[in-house]
């Protein structure tokens, strides 16, 4: 569920493309374009003759421009090519890396990171974003088996008492008892389950009761956190892989698709994450 595990993302289908981290590939140039360097900056940390700044960047997101500082960004230089943009915040002060911490010899604690994937949609009602992504009706067909199965469905799941401002959703184990039979009448053959790859659910929402927050974790009966918190540090339990979460949000103003990915020991940080990257889109937005 987080950077460090696979299989993670969306379909494609649901009109909501994610950036994947990039740690590994080359820093990319500035983009003609797409962005422009401030005349100003501040001068940071210089590696391989390049100085790394917190000068601002322009980032384009559909008709809108941000000028966001050049150390939020996943590269510290530019966005990568392709749209959107990704940035990268630290727990527990959702500040951003300093200049050039990231770049080899990396100064800074990768544990702490929180990738932050942000896209414009325009192909489909961002109001309704969530909605598409706490459903499979985008990669199933309608009169599909699979179209039925609890695990994948909001509306198929059963609400649970509410926990860090979240109400959890848990899978309905009567409907899958009834999506299984139905799964094996279809293909003659048991459907495979495993548990431990069934993530728990998280939702938030608004006065209206629309959904506002929806957060995928690794399952906490199957997954230790593998890390704990000590004051400000993120210390790694030996023998575990850390349990992770992706969690999407919207800004519906601007027609902004926004997905997190970090610790699930971050989980209780949920709402100083969604504010912390509200704050920077409504500070840095030039046009």
């Amino acid at each position: 569920m987080s950077v460090m595990s696979s299989g993670r993302c969306l379909t494609v289908a649901l009109a909501v493309v994610l950036s994947a981290s990039a740690c590994a590939r080359t820093p990319p140039t500035d983009q003609k374009g797409n962005s422009r360097r401030s005349e100003a900056t501040e001068t940071g940390r210089t590696i391989n003759g390049h100085t790394y700044t917190d000068a601002p960047v322009d980032v384009e997101l559909g008709p809108s421009t941000f000028r966001i500082p050049a150390n939020y960004l996943d590269s510290q230089i530019a966005p990568w090519p392709g749209g959107g943009v990704s940035l990268i915040l630290e727990w527990p002060d959702m500040r951003p890396t300093a200049p050039g911490a990231r770049a080899y010899p990396r100064t800074n604690d990768f544990r702490k990171e929180i990738a932050v994937s942000i896209d414009y949609i325009d192909s489909a009602p961002i109001e309704t974003s969530l909605e598409r992504l706490s459903s499979n009706e985008a990669v199933t067909e309608a009169d599909s088996v699979e179209r039925g199965n609890p695990k994948d469905r909001l509306d198929l799941r059963v609400a649970q008492p509410d926990t860090m401002g979240l109400t959890p959703y848990a899978i309905d184990e009567a409907k899958m008892a009834v999506y299984s039979g139905q799964y094996e009448a279809r293909y003659r053959k048991p459907h495979a389950r495993n548990p431990g790859f069934e993530d728990d659910w998280y939702v938030a929402r608004g006065p209206a009761g629309n959904l506002t927050t929806f957060i995928k974790c690794d399952s906490t009966t199957f997954r230790e956190d593998g890390v704990r918190l000590e004051g400000d540090q993120v210390i790694h339990e030996q023998g575990t892989v850390a349990a992770g979460c992706i969690h999407y949000f919207a800004d519906v103003e601007n027609k902004l698709s926004i997905t997190l990915d970090y610790r699930r020991a971050f989980l209780k940080d949920w709402k100083r994450m969604e504010d912390a990257v509200r704050d920077l889109l409504a500070r840095t937005k030039a046009k």
